[in-house]
């Protein structure tokens, strides 16, 4: 996707100002280490966060280390985690990933030396593990300490992008990264793309949504293309709860 765009007026901060009116500053409190991180965004795939974290704290209090889970057979894998969607192909993928790096690290089950990399190599390095994808990848590198300037393209991001007229709405989830992150302002931290992030998912989720998109409460509603939405879409004002 070619850009001759100054990116000082990029339509990422028209995008982000709106949105912040309506749901406040997102900025991360606490962390999880970039291993934990991987874990966590492995089992979230299309699955709600409530029941992805709750899926996570079942790992938590079973596996004292990740090294444990990494040694498991794939069905106890499936057990502990059949609330999430996918998660026969998930059992398979994440113990595998795991295993792979502790090969690729040394024998040591870290991912801090992803700090010494530039942004793309370390994504690629996390691509390059079974069941990750750019999605859990940006999460690892943007979500954990390693604190990179990477947008986590969910499914709620992706489709607010395509209806606000960011991306083609041909582009998959690697395209639609890549677009996105053409777009970022040379000034922006890793904790403005977090923001953003939560921001976006934030209106996927109360407003954007697949089936039913309320355009009229929108903040957006002046800016957005409204690409691939009807125009009967739903005028009812909307207010965040207190």
């Amino acid at each position: 996707m070619q850009l001759s765009l100054d990116l000082s007026t990029s339509p990422l901060e028209a995008l982000r100002d709106g949105l912040l009116k309506t749901f406040g500053p997102q900025r991360p409190t606490k962390r999880l280490d970039p291993v934990s991180q991987l874990v966590k965004s492995s089992i979230s795939g299309r699955t709600k966060d409530a029941v992805s974290w709750a899926v996570y704290h079942r790992l938590k209090d079973r596996f004292a280390t990740w090294e444990e889970l990494a040694e498991t057979p794939d069905a106890e894998v499936q057990e502990l985690i059949k609330d999430v969607t996918y998660p026969e192909e998930k059992a398979r993928h994440l113990p595998h990933a795991l295993r792979l790096i502790q090969v690729r690290s040394g024998w040591k089950l870290s991912l801090d030396h992803l700090a010494e990399l530039e942004l793309d190599s370390a994504r690629w390095w996390l691509q390059g593990l079974p069941g990750v994808g750019v999605k859990v990848a940006a999460s690892v590198l943007n979500f954990s300490p390693l604190n990179m300037r990477a947008l986590v393209v969910d499914t709620h991001v992706h489709r607010v992008a395509g209806r606000y007229g960011l991306v083609p709405a041909s582009y998959d989830t690697a395209h639609a990264y890549r677009a996105l992150m053409d777009l970022v302002p040379d000034s922006w931290t890793a904790e403005d793309l977090y923001e953003l992030h939560w921001l976006m998912k934030g209106l996927g989720q109360l407003l954007c949504s697949h089936h039913a998109p309320r355009c009229g409460a929108c903040s957006l509603k002046g800016t957005c293309s409204r690409t691939g939405v009807e125009r009967s879409a739903d005028i009812l004002a909307w207010r965040p709860r207190a």
